[in-house]
């Protein structure tokens, strides 16, 4: 799962931008608004100040870890939480930074990452590591506790926990998400120059996935791969979107946006670049079913249920009054259940916009 980094103020700021539109999504089958396995909002936070969660991960024995910041009297530091199963704990002692992605092998095997940082929790307390001052982590995710990989968007290159140390390794393009399926089987998504790019690790080092080229909408548009989903070396899913600069017809200047998703099925890859103006897709995640799921954009998101050729789509719940923030979704292993994380802020311009770190999980 893909995270995003929001500050505070950004945070409140993205309170004026207008819903998502779910039109112009490609879709093969299916219609917009049709019914979909519902979600429902599970937990927002009531914690003083302002506090968002960028991203989330699901173990297969119930737990759920999340990780963003908080901010306390003008004071910002990293905010981690955990689901034992039964009750929601904040960890004390959280790394004082904002935390951009989580990953954990256990409940007492979890890393958190920052600017430049790597933070590990080993059940009593935190060790932190460097990675460098200029890499800041997007995306993490492992194979066990020798074994963890972080990419940043920004870096064409990769940080490798490899149980005693962590390595920086090059990458072939920046990479903005990982997903670790197996030991020596780990891919990558993100972009080369103007076009998307997935590679691919073999246990020894990473190589570009040969994928179709994709026709651009303007000379000057640029594609990115957001999030991918190794359900098997023979079911890929990579997502993201396309975006360029133009005017309307008034002249005013615009950003233009498509969706793109691209597919592998263990003999080929397909890549489809919807046809009209909509949010890029940001998270993709199985749905423990034989189906995926996929977000597009992350404020008010479109959660969209892909069962076959058929695209059914579904308003992420939020209480009423209010706007959301969906940042990341991961799914229990072996389970049909899965979680998001982002944040919840009152509607309009309130007196007090605080935003509220907020958790929705699959019925």
């Amino acid at each position: 799962m893909r995270t995003v980094l929001v500050s505070a103020m950004t945070a409140l700021g993205l309170a004026c931008l207008p819903p998502v539109a779910a039109h112009g999504v490609t879709r093969q089958g299916g219609q917009a608004g049709e019914s979909a396995p519902e979600w429902r909002l599970t937990r927002v936070n009531t914690l003083p100040g302002d506090d968002v969660l960028n991203d989330v991960t699901a173990l297969g024995n119930g737990s759920v870890w999340a990780a963003g910041h908080r901010v306390v009297n003008g004071r910002q530091r990293g905010l981690v939480e955990w689901f034992d199963g039964g009750s929601w704990k904040v960890i004390p002692g959280s790394p004082p930074y904002e935390l951009t992605a989580v990953t954990a092998g256990s409940n007492r095997d979890v890393w958190v990452f920052g600017p430049g940082k790597a933070a590990r929790w080993n059940g009593r307390g935190w060790t932190t590591a460097s990675l460098g001052s200029g890499f800041s982590a997007t995306d993490a995710d492992g194979t066990g506790a020798k074994d963890v990989w972080a990419v940043a968007e920004s870096s064409a290159s990769a940080r490798h926990w490899t149980g005693s140390s962590w390595k920086s390794v090059r990458l072939p393009a920046r990479a903005a998400a990982v997903d670790a399926y197996k030991a020596g089987d780990v891919w990558a998504a993100g972009a080369k120059g103007d076009r998307p790019a997935i590679m691919r690790w073999n246990g020894r080092s990473w190589a570009l996935v040969p994928t179709p080229a994709i026709k651009l909408p303007a000379p000057d548009a640029t594609a990115v791969l957001n999030d991918i989903a190794v359900v098997s070396p023979g079911n890929v899913w990579a997502v993201g979107g396309v975006t360029w600069e133009g005017a309307d017809d008034e002249g005013d200047d615009v950003t233009y946006s498509r969706t793109l998703v691209m597919r592998w099925n263990g003999r080929s890859w397909t890549a489809s670049v919807g046809t009209a103006n909509a949010q890029p897709y940001t998270e993709v995640e199985p749905d423990g079913k034989g189906g995926m799921w996929v977000v597009q954009g992350n404020w008010n998101s479109t959660l969209w249920h892909v069962m076959g050729s058929a695209w059914r789509s579904t308003p992420l719940p939020r209480k009423a009054g209010t706007d959301a923030a969906l940042f990341s979704i991961a799914r229990r292993p072996g389970t049909a259940t899965l979680w998001g994380a982002g944040f919840t802020v009152p509607q309009g311009d309130p007196d007090d916009p605080s935003a509220n770190g907020t958790f929705w999980r699959t019925r």
